[in-house]
């Protein structure tokens, strides 16, 4: 993927160093208005959807994402012309466990809109744990020329096939990655 960049919190961008660092490795903020600049600049995007509240909910036991209600990349690619090409990433959910906190916490995270997690890894420390990852690759999903605001039928369909697509991969290349028993979840 040709100029590929991050989609990351924009409170990240707010913090003096992580800010100087996410702009090194081609971060952007994932806001409308910045995923649309980078779009018309020619980047490629990727996103995490489920953003703060997938990261607090990661369980170790299970695969979990947060996808259903997050419509907005849907709307954004359509209104662009963009392909959204699905990724499943086997094995990111192992790298790393955190305390457990309470639910408000993921209240108070969201509305700061920067996460507040506890996490540990290798040796209890903020090292991630030493596992191989398997990227899944889908195919492209169209979603015509764009131009034209989307109507909301259009974004719905169009977020149903990335959902749909995200679990043909995940359930296509459970068993190459280990996890034939290990469903997901997608909520």
């Amino acid at each position: 993927f040709p100029k590929m960049r991050l989609g990351v919190a924009p409170s990240a961008l707010r913090i003096p160093g992580i800010r100087q660092l996410m702009h090194w490795i081609g971060c952007v903020a994932a806001d409308k208005k910045s995923l649309e600049a980078a779009l018309a600049a020619g980047n490629s995007i990727c996103l995490f959807p489920g953003g703060i509240a997938e990261m607090i909910r990661t369980e170790m036991g299970q695969e979990r994402i947060l996808l259903k209600a997050r419509k907005g990349f849907a709307r954004i690619a359509l209104e662009r012309g963009t392909p959204i090409v699905p990724v499943y990433v086997f094995g990111q959910s192992i790298l790393w466990s955190h305390v457990k906190l309470p639910a408000w916490v993921e209240r108070l995270s969201r509305w700061l809109q920067v996460s507040i997690i506890l996490p540990y890894g290798r040796f209890g420390m903020l090292v991630p744990r030493k596992r191989s990852l398997l990227y899944a690759i889908g195919m492209p999903i169209a979603v015509g020329s764009g131009g034209s605001p989307p109507t909301a039928e259009a974004v719905d369909a169009t977020h149903s096939a990335v959902v749909a697509a995200v679990q043909e991969l995940y359930d296509f290349y459970k068993g190459l990655y280990g996890w034939q028993d290990r469903r997901l979840l997608i909520e």
